[in-house]
């Protein structure tokens, strides 16, 4: 293997840094499981869909201000402890 063929494997073996969105999501999964709440408890409190709930925590959606403000509504908390 040459020098930039091997150098080409580590960059693709690299993770990606996450997105935002992703960190966010990471972050309402953390402060869900530490409430002990499920993901349908708090979609279904929080007045949220259940798709946009899922895409929120995985990332794969950027959330709406009202939906941040509900989610931290039903996790007792302030919307900036859910930005990471």
């Amino acid at each position: 293997m040459h020098d930039r063929d091997q150098q080409q494997a580590r960059e693709a073996a690299r993770p990606s840094p996450l997105t935002p969105a992703e960190r966010l999501g990471m972050r309402i999964v953390a402060m869900r499981r530490d409430a002990n709440l499920t993901q349908e408890q708090v979609f279904l409190a929080a007045d949220i869909s259940r798709n946009t709930y899922q895409r929120i925590e995985a990332g794969a959606a950027d959330a709406r201000y009202s939906h941040l403000l509900r989610i931290a509504t039903v996790l007792h908390c302030h919307v900036r402890d859910l930005i990471p």
